[in-house]
């Protein structure tokens, strides 16, 4: 069983996530993708995530921004982000950027990353150095999963705003 059939039965079991929100990127959108961030190659564990639910992955998670559209621009957005801190892109400018979030950081794997499994998730964060994180990526996705019901409890007690 692939990890993100092991991420997403339980989810659409549990009817917290319906069948049809998991919607995959084309083969072309994924090289168009890699291209538009000038990558050539990308780890299998995170193409396997946009071939099977990443084009539009809010079903998952809500706090950043990370579809397929906005990813086409992320790695001109990581660069604004980074030099309007008067910070230099050159560190990121071979990486992949597969999250912003509200215009002060990004989520990215690292250019020597790129070729491995299931690399460590990076941060850059305005003001703060650049940090890994201590897990791999599906295990990051693995926490937001487990995170779900309580965010849909969340929203549900908190009601339409």
């Amino acid at each position: 069983m692939s990890f993100m059939s092991e991420l997403t039965e339980p989810l659409v079991r549990q009817g917290l996530v319906a069948p049809e929100d998991l919607v995959g990127c084309t083969v072309e959108e994924i090289e168009t993708l890699k291209e538009s961030q000038g990558v050539t190659t990308l780890p299998a564990r995170y193409r396997e995530f946009l071939e099977q639910g990443g084009r539009t992955p809010y079903w998952l998670a809500h706090l950043g921004e990370w579809h397929y559209e906005w990813l086409l621009e992320a790695k001109n957005i990581a660069r604004e982000i980074v030099e309007d801190h008067g910070d230099d892109f050159a560190p990121y400018a071979d990486a992949f950027i597969f999250q912003t979030h509200q215009g002060y950081m990004f989520l990215y794997f690292r250019a020597a990353d790129l070729s491995q499994l299931d690399p460590h998730v990076w941060t850059y964060t305005q003001g703060r150095p650049a940090k890994g994180s201590d897990q791999p990526f599906t295990q990051w996705l693995g926490d937001l999963a487990a995170y779900l019901p309580h965010a849909i409890r969340l929203r549900r007690d908190l009601g339409p705003r």
